[in-house]
């Protein structure tokens, strides 16, 4: 039944209030620091249908959703449910919904017999701790979260105090002290802490303590129970006491009876038969602890644990123990790698724990892995003190080194002798190997390590040992549905690892509870190229047939410089304001891989494409559906695949993810991008333009645009609008062949600006034939000519009627390194000579051809067949030099027409031009604030990517802007020379064997590298 308090109702979660729940997320964004991400009715949907939650309540204010409270079991523990995900609209704050949601869900653990409530906050939630707190949670006082636990309800499940609670309302007689700072009582390093109650008519306190999440103590107007112990950290195997105390405030007798045994971890047996207690009465007793992990902050710890009856009503006790060692010791290794028969060292850090100051004795075991200078060590420590001591070896054999250090103690009451392993790999290139420390298994190979966390499962890919963050992370898998967190608090039933002769695989077995008879097998293995295989087997071993089976397997990672495939679009997210997984758009992903540079190393992931990726708060959940398995049925999901540092470039890894040998090169396109609908337009034609966020958020700012300086409009975009793109059509004022666009989107804090470049066709083209049988094509500022008799390539080009190449037409002759030289601009496969060339049949006429959106150029063909060379007999290729009337741009480029039976698909194919129409020293290459000046000596580089070439004779700048295919230009000048080459591998265009255009620029202004790129859209 919903529950109803001033017009707010309570109720259960169900899909006819998807809507309503995304509309509150929308509008609650200001309450998570501003955040801009959106959801959608789709995604909530899909998020409660895969959901963990036992129940989730909404607070209703007649049809709309105003509040919102999770309910699912607690997954880094055991014994606790937890609250995941709270929230109250904004604009009713105040309401006291959230404590409605809060003790509607505390219900509901009691109901459910649960002992325990665990939420997560942050430190500066100073509007709501004062709410959790009068609910009844405590703020554990932790450096690396801000955790809050409610034990309430234990207290009202604990029949000992049930007729307490018939008299008291637990709530409203709260003495509790409220404040905004981590609670707890502090005392012998335990942390205890105390709920209080007054009324009229009575007064009681409980504590709890922290570590076994138990109570510790119960005092009331009628007795006093409480466990204690001198010290919460114990030594292991040693022997300890512990005292159970009862204080009797009435006058009469009190039945009192205590019983506990051994349990995990701790030794001890109590029962003291039924008691008659008149006063008070004190019990001392000892126990010892076992061996064992070292407890986690996140996890309950091993305690003595005592049932106590009181006058017939029970009640459960416990006191949390961190069982240690006398000492702890770590061993760090110095690098990444080992080499073989060289001294090194590696360090061992002691710790100890006795509280006084103590001399150890290490005795260090033979080992063939490694020669010691020295087995034993004498150190003295002082009391809880740490030191470092180095051990000098030398290394014979890569692998896992794990001696069991044998270690005693000399100044001592008596002496303490134990052993303690240690862990230390030492890598190589190539060698393969695993080992398991105390806190996790290990796979090595060559330079890569999976670490498999024995606490919760958690797979850490890395790359050098002595990185604490791993680069990504595999968390343990889940099996559904629907889904439960299970496997991260279970251990596996076996774990092994095996070698082949190019990876390690590691294997951990896991049988599921929540699916009885299903076994879960998860798989990893590790190639010495850094490429993790990750796969999971799945068995059923119940007559039981299950249906809809499926594994959903989370990932996480801190991503840097992103990839992701969006809208059929590469986009990339910078670091700069790093991605994090909830801002993407599951609708969105349209590719199944993504890839991230993060400090110099990348990462990247693809998955099988049948499955459903999307991203889960700050995980990435990638959902395999497997069916019905019917009784020994057995099933395998497909390979996730990692590349940990395998490829150095996005369109490397995607070519791998999508199993193809070459992509054509693209432009990536920014998260947040202003595309120009038709970079060529004539004068008179509207433009128009379309602004999109490819994060998962709404557009909500102010675009404003100015092309050549003069502003155009500006145009207002609201959140409310609910748009992730908006399209502008905006007439423009195009009085230049080249228009620079400028715009800029102002949004709340953050501006982005964008540049463009608009080309403006006017006039005509013409072409004609000189007398000496030169072609000439003009478009009335760009002026080309070529003569077939020589030389297969351009040898002027003229931009107002000034020279900008360098040639000797019409006499070839020797010039610096090269004879024959014709200068001028051509285009040749790699490895031919000019002189080779000069021996083929080469013809030239004027061509027409359109580019991808259908706009005509003009210009001349070149075509070049080669009859000679036996190697390239009977290939044919057109060079093509086209342009657009009245506008500064040469566009060349180069396509195959005949091949000859020839594979060309290894071959580059170069286009070089020598520069000149003048004395070389008035011709410089600029770049940011470095200048290179032809004609002064010899300069081999490579052309900056944001230069230009400038003349001190001409008022145009040349941009050079060489298509994505390309490898860097090369420029080369001396005393001589301006020679610049750009290569393109293989073809842009397979089918039609063409390359990519290279582009020529001419332009008086100093343009943005951002601007001037933007030609490469120009593609034929």
């Amino acid at each position: 039944m919903p529950s109803v308090k001033n017009g707010i109702q309570i109720v259960s979660y169900h899909e006819g209030l998807a809507a309503g729940v995304a509309k509150m997320w929308n509008l609650s964004r200001d309450s998570w620091g501003g955040d801009t991400r959106v959801m959608t009715e789709e995604q909530v949907k899909t998020k409660e249908a895969n959901s963990e939650n036992i129940e989730l309540y909404l607070a209703l204010d007649e049809n709309e959703v105003v509040g919102y409270c999770g309910l699912s079991e607690y997954k880094e523990d055991t014994g606790s449910l937890y609250i995941p995900l709270l929230n109250v609209l904004p604009s009713y704050h105040g309401k006291k919904i959230g404590k409605m949601l809060v003790m509607k869900a505390l219900e509901k653990t009691i109901e459910l017999g649960w002992p325990r409530l665990d939420l997560y906050t942050w430190p500066g939630n100073t509007k709501a701790v004062p709410l959790y707190k009068k609910c009844g949670f405590f703020w554990e006082d932790r450096d690396d979260t801000t955790h809050l636990m409610n034990f309430i309800p234990n207290v009202l499940n604990t029949p000992l105090l049930k007729p307490l609670f018939e008299k008291v309302d637990w709530y409203e007689a709260s003495t509790r002290q409220i404040e905004v700072k981590p609670d707890g009582i502090k005392e012998n390093g335990f942390t205890f802490y105390e709920y209080s109650w007054s009324s009229p008519n009575t007064n009681a306190r409980v504590q709890i303590e922290r570590t076994s999440r138990g109570i510790t103590l119960i005092e009331t107007d009628d007795f006093l129970v409480q466990l204690t112990m001198d010290h919460h950290e114990v030594i292991e195997e040693m022997e300890h006491t512990y005292q159970l105390k009862v204080v009797n405030k009435t006058d009469t007798p009190l039945t009192f009876q205590a019983t506990g045994t051994k349990n995990a971890r701790v030794e001890y047996q109590l029962n003291t038969g039924k008691l008659n207690i008149e006063k008070d009465f004190t019990l001392s007793e000892t126990f010892t602890i076992r061996k064992g992990e070292e407890p986690s902050v996140w996890r309950t710890h091993p305690s003595i644990q005592i049932t106590v009856e009181i006058n017939g009503s029970p009640c459960e006790m416990s006191l949390g123990i961190f069982p240690m060692q006398p000492a702890k010791l770590e061993a760090f290794n110095e690098g990444n790698f080992a080499f073989l028969d060289t001294k090194t060292e590696f360090h061992l850090e002691l710790k100890n724990n006795l509280s006084n100051t103590t001399e150890f004795v290490l005795t260090i075991p033979e080992n063939d892995l490694v020669n010691l200078e020295q087995k034993t060590y004498e150190v003295t420590v002082p009391a809880t003190g740490k030191m470092t001591i180095p051990i000098p070896v030398t290394v014979r054999k890569h692998g896992f080194y794990d001696p069991s250090i044998h270690v005693s103690t000399k100044s001592t009451d008596h002496v303490l002798t134990f052993e303690q392993q240690i862990s230390i790999a030492f890598k190589g290139e190539g060698k393969k190997f695993g080992g398991e420390s105390t806190l996790f298994w290990h796979i090595y190979n060559g330079h890569s390590q999976l670490n498999i966390r024995k606490l919760d499962l958690n797979v850490q890919l890395k790359k050098n040992t002595r990185s604490k963050k791993p680069l990504f992370s595999f968390l343990a898998p889940k099996l559904g549905k629907p889904y439960t967190n299970e496997f991260n608090k279970k251990k596996p039933t076996s774990v092994s690892w095996d070698i082949d002769d190019s990876s390690v695989l590691i294997k951990f077995v896991l049988q599921s509870g929540e699916f009885p008879g299903i076994y879960l097998t998860e798989c990893l293995q590790l190639f010495g190229d850094g490429i993790v295989h990750q796969w999971v087997e799945i068995e059923n071993v119940h007559p039981t047939t299950y249906q809809n089976i499926a594994i959903s397997q989370p990932v996480s990672q801190e991503l840097g410089n992103t990839y992701f495939p969006l809208d059929q679009r590469v986009v990339y997210f910078s670091k700069d304001r790093p991605l994090e997984f909830g801002d993407l758009n599951p609708a969105m992903i349209t590719g199944h891989w993504y890839f991230s540079k993060t400090e110099g190393e990348t990462v990247g992931v693809t998955w099988p494409q049948n499955s459903h990726a999307a991203p889960e708060g700050w995980q990435f959940v990638i959902e395999q559906k497997i069916g019905e398995m019917k009784p020994g049925a057995k099933s395998t999901t497909e390979k996730i695949i990692v590349a940990l540092d395998s490829f150095q470039e996005a369109s490397q890894f995607q070519a791998y993810a999508e199993k193809r040998h070459l992509l054509e090169p693209y432009e990536i396109t920014n998260e947040l991008h202003l595309e120009v609908h038709k970079m060529i337009v004539p004068s008179s034609s509207p433009t128009s333009f379309t602004l999109k966020t490819y994060r998962n958020s709404f557009l909500d700012g102010t675009l404003e645009v100015v092309c050549d300086q003069t502003p155009v409009s500006n145009w207002r975009i609201q959140a409310k609008e609910e748009k992730n793109s908006i399209t502008f059509e905006q007439q423009l004022s195009l009085n230049n062949p080249v228009s620079h666009l400028t715009a800029q989107f102002q949004q709340e804090g953050i501006r982005t600006n964008f540049e463009n470049l608009l080309l403006s066709t006017q006039g005509d083209i013409s072409s004609f034939t000189e007398s000496d049988g030169s072609i000439v094509v003009e478009n009335g500022c760009l002026s080309i000519k070529a003569n077939a008799d020589f030389y297969p390539g351009l040898y002027s080009l003229k931009v107002n009627g000034l020279e900008w190449l360098d040639t000797q037409y019409p006499e070839r002759t020797a010039k610096s390194w090269w004879s024959p030289w014709a200068g001028g601009m051509k285009w040749s496969p790699e490895g031919i000579t000019t002189f080779s060339l000069l021996k083929e049949k080469t013809t030239i006429s004027p061509t027409n051809i359109s580019d991808r959106n259908g706009n005509t150029w003009r210009g001349m063909a070149i075509q070049t067949t080669f009859e000679e060379h036996s190697q390239w007999k009977n290939v044919e290729y057109i060079q093509y030099y086209v342009m657009l009337p009245g506008v500064p741009v040469l566009a060349t480029f180069l396509r195959v027409m005949h091949d000859g039976g020839k594979w060309l698909d290894g071959e580059k194919w170069l286009t070089d031009l020598f520069l000149g129409g003048e004395v070389l020293p008035n011709l410089t290459i600029k770049s940011g604030r470095s200048e290179y000046r032809a004609g002064k000596q010899e300069l081999p580089m490579y052309l900056p990517e944001d230069s230009y070439i400038e003349s001190a004779t001409k008022k145009e700048k040349l941009y050079v802007i060489p298509s994505l295919n390309m490898e860097e230009t090369e420029a080369y000048m001396n005393k001589e020379a301006f020679q610049l080459v750009a290569a393109q591998p293989g073809f842009a265009n397979k089918e039609e064997k063409a390359t990519a255009p290279l582009l020529l620029l001419f332009d008086e202004r100093k343009l943005s590298t951002e601007a001037v790129q933007k030609l490469r859209n120009i593609q034929f």
